[in-house]
């Protein structure tokens, strides 16, 4: 596998005494030959995609369909390449720290953008300045349940329980600082009722909890909660985005009980800041083309997602808003990992 390229300075060695014309033309020299190739060749050699997650995931599940469709329309291999760790950081500064030439490619979800840059101490990389936003590639809700002990069918109810016991209603979320912990937090503000969150490692110990009776609510994923609505007696309560989802068409969305509410995970991809529009948008096409094809469809379906798609503008504008969003609710809550 190709180890992605970095910006390195470029050191001139000369020799003591050397006229400086002779330094001005070594410059000129190597910087002509290391100079970047011409936008219309682009791709010339393999384009990774860099992955800030383990293998096997969503994220990795998406990358993998659209891998091949992208490779056939750019004429070179679409390389994936798993970079974990660091809550996203480790791959996302990898990608903000090479050539702004298009061969290396961050393809994660929103929190590496807007979540990361407030959890865990300030990451290498700023989230708004040192990417070349592509594209929107899908979005995926949360979803919310009550367990089968919990006296609650709908969000109006949970509101409506949690008021009348202020304190006393239990919701699991895998981690603190995640989309579906942050997602219950901002519910919590926007409709001025409590209920205490019990972290759990991981979403498999989240949905035993729930039917065990450990918690009344459980907040995830949601291709990774809709196996419980198979349990007898829990029930979905809500999807968090600001629609349903086509997974769940009689299940509402949080915003039809609680106006304006909407929060979303969704997928992007980026390259790093300074890569020229022409190669942006070459790459955004061949995106876009993958995205048509049955096969990624049914993979972003199976994980509850919706294929969305957008311009770079439009990207960098979502980027902005939910930074904003998830920073300002960041705050309220005093979280600090």
């Amino acid at each position: 596998m190709l180890a992605p390229t970095f910006r390195r300075p470029i050191h001139m060695l000369c020799a003591a005494g050397a006229p400086i014309i002779g330094v001005l033309g070594g410059l000129f020299v190597v910087t002509a030959a290391l100079g970047a190739e011409p936008v219309e060749s682009f791709p010339s050699r393999p384009i990774h995609i860099i992955l800030p997650f383990t293998p096997g995931g969503g994220t990795d599940v998406i990358a993998r369909k659209l891998a091949p469709g992208m490779q056939q329309r750019l004429g070179q291999s679409v390389v994936i390449d798993n970079r974990p760790g660091g809550n996203a950081r480790i791959g996302a500064n990898l990608v903000a720290k090479s050539e702004p030439d298009g061969y290396n490619l961050l393809l994660t979800t929103s929190g590496a953008f807007v979540i990361a840059p407030f959890i865990g101490g300030r990451p290498p990389y700023d989230s708004l300045k040192d990417f070349a936003p592509i594209t929107v590639i899908a979005r995926s809700p949360i979803l919310i349940v009550a367990g089968p002990k919990a006296p609650i069918a709908s969000i109006a109810d949970l509101v409506a329980f949690a008021k009348r016991a202020p304190g006393k209603v239990t919701y699991a979320s895998s981690g603190v600082g995640g989309p579906p912990h942050l997602a219950a937090e901002m519910l919590k503000q926007a409709a001025g009722f409590d209920m205490l969150m019990i972290p759990y490692s991981g979403t498999g110990d989240v949905n035993v909890a729930l039917l065990r009776g450990d918690v009344d609510i459980a907040v995830g994923a949601l291709a990774a909660v809709l196996p419980l609505l198979q349990q007898k007696d829990v029930k979905a309560l809500a999807v968090t985005s600001a629609k349903r989802s086509f997974a769940l068409p009689n299940v509402p969305s949080i915003g039809e009980t609680v106006p304006g509410y909407d929060l979303s995970v969704w997928f992007a991809i980026a390259a790093a800041a300074g890569t020229p529009r022409p190669i942006v948008e070459k790459i955004r096409a061949a995106v876009h083309g993958a995205l048509s094809e049955p096969g990624v469809t049914e993979a972003l379906a199976r994980d509850g997602a919706e294929i969305e798609t957008s311009t770079p503008e439009e990207l960098s504008a979502i980027m902005q808003a939910d930074y904003d969003k998830f920073g300002t609710l960041i705050k309220s809550l005093n979280l600090k990992e």
